[in-house]
């Protein structure tokens, strides 16, 4: 058994019960809510990023496959066609007086937006509806040409996401040239 040495004074429990008094109730939840808040706002930015990033993406994309159908429609001397659908788009090439969408599982092979992605389509300032899906093939005509001659229809190509105000436009205009600008307005 343990003794305590002579002329030790025994410890006042009481004095050591103040000086070492922990925190409050009020004091933890002060700072369960301070923490609470800032995960919110670190979830919230994170999750914004993720989509601006795939709507980055998603634009890069439809900028380069433009620019590769005007490429590919001056190399081979073909007529192309841009087409927006319901849920994307997609390319199409004139094979004899026919447009034919454009087969295989190339880089020219019809797209599919993931939600929350949509376009908007303007030709020539007016509004495009996109086609519909199931369309019969012979009926098939592009909405913006690709011309072997380097030519192509003036449009303007919005890429959206749902409740999310930044957004892209791809306009094009008729020698070919194609721009792709970030807008952070609703506009």
């Amino acid at each position: 058994m343990w003794e305590r040495p002579m002329g030790a004074k025994a410890p006042d429990i009481a004095a050591m019960g103040r000086s070492h008094r922990g925190f409050t109730l009020l004091e933890i939840l002060v700072v369960v809510v301070i923490i609470g808040v800032l995960a919110s706002f670190a979830v919230l930015s994170i999750g914004n990023r993720a989509l601006d990033d795939r709507l980055d993406t998603e634009a890069r994309r439809l900028q380069e496959l433009m620019a590769l159908a005007a490429d590919e429609a001056v190399l081979q001397g073909a007529e192309l066609g841009f087409i927006q659908t319901a849920d994307g788009y997609g390319f199409l090439a004139l094979k004899g007086d026919q447009w034919q969408p454009i087969e295989g599982g190339g880089a020219l092979r019809d797209r599919v937006l993931a939600e929350p992605f949509y376009l908007e389509l303007r030709v020539e300032g007016r509004a495009v509806k996109p086609v519909e899906s199931g369309q019969d093939a012979k009926e098939l005509k592009p909405q913006v040409l690709l011309l072997s001659s380097g030519e192509a229809t003036e449009f303007s190509l919005d890429l959206r996401a749902r409740e999310f105000v930044p957004h892209y436009v791809l306009q094009g205009d008729a020698l070919g040239r194609l721009k792709l600008e970030r807008k952070d307005s609703p506009t």
